[in-house]
């Protein structure tokens, strides 16, 4: 599917990188621990679909660096700390997400921890082609 349907949700996208004098572990600890319960409320409030968390520990990245350049070798591997989706039922919904006070609130200490300026936010639909295993959405 190239083109979205109509009342589609919309996939946001953040990649960050945490501030250098955090470690990876302590920053996701953070995350998980202490931002994502502050931003459940506000979630809801704007009708989140998902939020799902992706964790790039280093470990896993740097030793799969090495075996991704046997195979793809002008592949780099992001050095991102974790990569987080979020979807909403509209573009709407993430604007008034986004503008509203009590988000901003839930955000005053990621100036502690994350890298903002490296962060690199996309917009989108997705559409799943395997689930649990299984080929759906194949128009074959």
């Amino acid at each position: 599917m190239t083109e979205p349907q109509e009342n589609q949700p919309v996939k946001l996208t953040i990649t960050h990188y945490r501030k250098p004098e955090h470690t990876h572990e302590a920053f996701i600890r953070w995350i998980t621990d202490e931002h994502v319960p502050l931003a459940i409320p506000i979630f809801r409030k704007h009708g989140v679909i998902e939020y799902t968390l992706f964790v790039t520990p280093p470990s896993l990245n740097d030793s799969m660096r090495e075996s991704l350049a046997e195979y793809q070798p002008s592949w780099q591997v992001a050095d991102f700390d974790c990569f987080i989706e979020y979807q909403f039922p509209s573009m709407e919904a993430i604007s008034a997400f986004m503008t509203d006070p009590e988000w901003a609130e839930v955000l005053e200490d990621q100036v502690d921890w994350v890298d903002i300026p490296k962060a690199l936010v996309s917009f989108g639909h997705s559409t799943s082609y395997m689930l649990n295993g299984k080929p759906v959405n194949v128009p074959r």
